[in-house]
């Protein structure tokens, strides 16, 4: 009596077939998961802040009209109030981030440097928020903690701000427009490639300062040619 099976040749030919194509998708997989949950924590804590800064508005009055002597107090002041934080601790200015290249080390940003707090948010966002700045309120968003990588600008890392004259909207402008009070939303080759002043442009020869603005600007997505 003869009964149809399989040869080990053929097994393990099978085998390896799967595993090339295992091998050969499941990065792809995982490197997509990944950007989509990125963009999904990016865009909750970014409406998170938005509706904290149109709650206060309606019991501070509107947001020109807030005395923000420095980023730390106006955020102490004005938004805290208005988000689910679970705990809150003193920056020594000791932490770095990794620009997008993955390599180089950012050590200089002022939102880090200059010193100032962690707060973090139920979700496990964690807001760096300096007390150096003045006139507005900025900080860094870290989507897992910095107690968890990849501490990378673009990937984890991104800065926002809240200034009086344009609200809150994630970092596009050089310093000089700080300086000036003229500020000119960036188009999107602007933003991938600057000319930036301090080279914030994001790309992998850039800092990734403006890659929160860029995800926005592309409808809350990352893009084929985002520097992941």
């Amino acid at each position: 009596m003869k009964r149809k099976a399989f040869t080990l040749a053929e097994v393990l030919i099978t085998l390896g077939i799967i595993g090339i194509v295992a091998a050969i998708t499941i990065p792809s997989l995982i490197t997509k998961y990944q950007q989509r949950e990125t963009v999904t924590k990016l865009k909750d804590t970014y409406s998170i802040i938005a509706n904290a800064v149109r709650l206060s508005e309606e019991e501070n009055g509107d947001l020109e009209s807030w005395d923000i002597s420095n980023s730390r107090e106006g955020f102490d002041n004005y938004i805290a109030p208005y988000l689910k934080i679970s705990s809150k601790k003193l920056n020594g200015g000791t932490i770095s981030y990794l620009y997008p290249d993955g390599k180089r080390k950012e050590v200089l940003l002022s939102v880090i440097a200059s010193g100032g707090y962690s707060y973090f948010l139920l979700s496990g966002v964690q807001l760096f928020v300096p007390s150096g700045i003045k006139g507005r309120i900025d900080f860094l968003i870290d989507l897992n903690g910095y107690n968890r990588r990849p501490n990378q600008m673009g990937r984890d890392a991104f800065y926002l701000m809240i200034y009086p004259e344009i609200g809150v909207q994630f970092n596009q402008y050089n310093d000089r427009e700080y300086n000036t009070g003229t500020f000119t939303l960036k188009t999107r080759e602007e933003l991938k490639n600057g000319p930036a002043q301090y080279n914030y442009q994001c790309n992998k020869n850039g800092n990734g300062m403006w890659c929160g603005a860029l995800i926005q600007r592309d409808g809350w997505q990352i893009s084929k040619d985002y520097p992941w």
